[in-house]
């Protein structure tokens, strides 16, 4: 009898444990599919600290898409899918904490995962990494990285023609100069143009001292300084109003390299990694992709006749003392507050479109890292959670992405009525932004059926500064059209000026996203019974051509779109 009790506490206690473990047990490949939806507990464990439980952490296999948060006792149990592709870690991962994990166990058991907090502990006298160390693990994405141009912005020729007064072939003083007009002053461009050098600097750094200095990394905006951003904060010294917080340290022993990041999942060696949600916001690119010029005490400029209150407003700028350079921050960020709830776009990132993957890129990736590391330590990824660092801006597939031309004519007795639908389908931010330098041109164009042009009677017309000259070089002055532009002019009234020379705007033609500019061109018909055409075109123009002839830039313009009626 003794022995038959023994037995049946034991029944039932299997019994216990297996209903307790019998969801681990029984999934496979097909929750796969189900995903979340089954609810299927795959790991449970506890997120803890020095300091006691940590609330709020991410918890995730390494690689899978979704994630759960640990409760106030930093207990969390993880649903879905067990993933085939790489080792089942489970990872923990929260801003101002280090990444952490541990291993899937039998059962779906976790041991503690430990978090180690990021100390504010920023070191000044830190050596940048180069790329190249980056590249030793990450090598398709530092090359990706050296073709664009964050990787050059030190070096950019350009810059330095329009930095010294050069122009392409060496010579001094062609065209405009930031050091022609201030000879005792560095400026503040190495501030964007070489972050990691200006940052290890108390002052204005003159761009040749840092691309001849064997001390200073000067790739440009390169892999180390990024992600060591661990915050972005207001600074009405800066130049953007915003200033990057960064974290330099060392480690204490080994070789781990401290870097913040979107991924709360890196748990490998060599990186001492942190999740930061900065990297997968616009706020991050705000640092560089506005600038502001502060006019000085009692300043201003008449900025009603270019911006609406409410324009004004949602730049954030509670002044006219400020003449707004760039401001593709402020643009996309005017943007996504105007937008509903609901709205396909909310949330839309700049990332999502200047990192993502093209055609030019495929393969797609599987893994971050190559070779050895990807054996060692890497994590399968979709290509939704890999962020390719091309950096894409006015190329001709991105402007043909962003703008849309649409085009219709009505003729009568006397007069041939065109008109043109320029729309910003895809821009986060105003087309163009950016440098000022940059101008859309419209050219439009109505022929009789003997292909003879005919006179416009109505309508704008592009300005001189589009160019004088033949049509075949690119010189459109004088022709129906429209230019969607910012322009600065300094106080004698000279257009298309570098800001350092600029106090005002003379107008801001550009196309707002998401919004459409109908024009009107008006032809006169010879013939009424004739059957005329009309065409219509998007150029984008990267300089004036007055500055690219001073300088002997070799600057061609993009070809958008050309529609006809």
């Amino acid at each position: 009898m003794l022995m038959s009790k023994k037995v049946s506490g034991l029944v039932r206690a299997l019994i216990i444990l297996l209903s307790a473990i019998l969801p681990f047990l029984t999934q496979g490949h097909s929750a796969e599919k189900d995903g979340d939806r089954d609810g299927t507990p795959l790991a449970a464990g506890l997120v803890t600290s020095q300091y006691g439980p940590v609330t709020d952490a991410r918890v995730r296999l390494a690689g899978q898409g979704h994630f759960t948060l640990t409760d106030k006792h930093g207990r969390f149990t993880v649903r879905g899918p067990r993933s085939y592709f790489n080792r089942p870690i489970v990872t923990a991962g929260k801003e101002g904490w280090f990444n952490n994990g541990a291993p899937l166990g039998m059962f779906g058991l976790v041991g503690d995962i430990e978090l180690r907090p990021v100390f504010l502990a920023d070191n000044p006298d830190y050596r940048f990494n180069s790329p190249k160390v980056c590249f030793s693990c990450h090598s398709k994405v530092t090359r990706i990285w050296d073709q664009s141009k964050m990787a050059h912005t030190t070096a950019n020729p350009k810059l330095l023609d329009m930095y010294y007064g050069t122009d392409a072939e060496g010579n001094p003083e062609r065209g405009e100069g930031y050091r022609l007009d201030n000879p005792s002053s560095n400026g503040n461009c190495a501030t964007c143009h070489a972050p990691s050098a200006a940052a290890a600097s108390r002052w204005s750094l003159d761009l040749k001292q840092v691309l001849n200095s064997p001390l200073t990394e000067w790739e440009g905006v390169a892999c180390e300084y990024c992600h060591k951003v661990r915050k972005v904060v207001d600074d009405p010294s800066a130049p953007s109003g915003a200033s990057a917080m960064l974290e330099r340290q060392a480690p204490v022993r080994g070789r781990s390299i401290l870097v913040f990041g979107p991924y709360d999942d890196v748990v490998v060696p060599p990186m001492a990694a942190s999740y930061n949600p900065l990297f997968d916001s616009g706020r991050f690119c705000s640092t560089c992709h506005s600038h502001l010029k502060r006019l000085g005490p009692g300043k201003t400029w008449e900025r009603l006749k270019i911006y609406s209150d409410e324009e004004w407003a949602a730049f954030g700028f509670d002044n006219n003392s400020i003449l707004p350079i760039q401001t593709t921050y402020q643009e996309w960020k005017q943007w996504q507050n105007g937008l509903p709830a609901g709205d396909p776009n909310k949330d839309k990132k700049c990332q999502q479109c200047h990192m993502s993957w093209q055609k030019r890129l495929l393969p797609y990736d599987d893994f971050v890292v190559e070779g050895g590391a990807q054996h060692m330590w890497g994590t399968y990824r979709s290509p939704e959670q890999i962020r390719p660092h091309h950096f894409e801006g006015g190329t001709e597939a991105q402007l043909q992405n962003a703008l849309a031309l649409e085009l219709e004519g009505d003729r009568g007795d006397n007069e041939l009525l065109v008109k043109v639908h320029i729309s910003n389908t895809n821009g986060g931010h105003w087309v163009p932004t950016g440098e000022p330098m940059r101008s859309v041109f419209l050219l439009v164009e109505a022929r009789d059926s003997e292909d003879v042009p005919l006179q416009l009677i109505r309508g704008s017309r592009l300005p001189e500064w589009a160019g004088v000259g033949d049509i075949k070089n690119g010189d459109y002055s004088g022709l129906p059209g429209a230019v969607f532009a910012k322009v600065l002019a300094d106080k004698a009234g000279n257009l298309n000026v570098p800001f350092w020379r600029a106090s005002r705007i003379v107008f801001d033609t550009r196309i707002r996203p998401k919004k459409t500019v109908t024009l009107e061109f008006v032809f006169a018909l010879t013939d009424p019974e004739d059957e005329p055409s009309a065409e219509a075109t998007l150029i984008y123009r990267p300089v004036p051509k007055r500055l690219a002839r001073a300088k002997k830039w070799q600057v061609e313009d993009i070809h958008i779109v050309t529609k006809a009626w």
